[in-house]
């Protein structure tokens, strides 16, 4: 077993073990400790990549809730987010309110509740904002941005 399908095993059964892979590939200098840490952290680094989008992958499932398109990366700055289409290479910047937006729906609130919790959440009595936030999730879905 080389040390790729060990990783792989490693990943779906949560064994570390790695007696197949010493007695089928001896590794070159390397001692089995080193080897046993070296294939735990890489189970580490994968758990907290996966770990990242959990949120996203949980909402995925509830009925009507909107969520990042595969491609887009979200990251809040001190001006507000940025938006990042990795396969077109596009940035968009987002204002504070702009990124509340996008929050919500990190979190996996559906059109509804995301306009009502921003609304709750600034106090907008008026109205204006949840026009706003309509006519910019609108705008998000029409590039791609966001998929329900």
């Amino acid at each position: 077993m080389g040390y790729e399908a060990l990783i792989r095993r490693a990943w779906r059964t949560g064994d570390f073990s790695i007696k197949e892979l010493l007695k089928d590939d001896p590794q070159d200098g390397v001692s089995p400790d080193e080897l046993r840490r070296k294939v735990k952290s890489e189970m580490e680094a994968i758990i907290a990549r996966e770990a990242g989008d959990a949120p996203a992958v949980l909402s995925a499932h509830k009925e009507g809730s909107m969520k990042l398109a595969p491609f887009v990366k979200f990251r809040e700055e001190k001006f507000g987010a940025v938006l990042f289409e990795t396969r077109s290479e596009k940035v968009y910047t987002l204002s504070p309110t702009g990124a509340a937006v996008v929050r919500e729906i990190v979190s996996g609130s559906d059109a509804q509740s995301l306009v009502a919790n921003l609304q709750k959440k600034f106090s907008d009595k008026t109205g204006k904002m949840a026009q706003e936030a309509e006519s910019f999730l609108a705008d998000l879905k029409a590039k791609g941005l966001i998929t329900e």
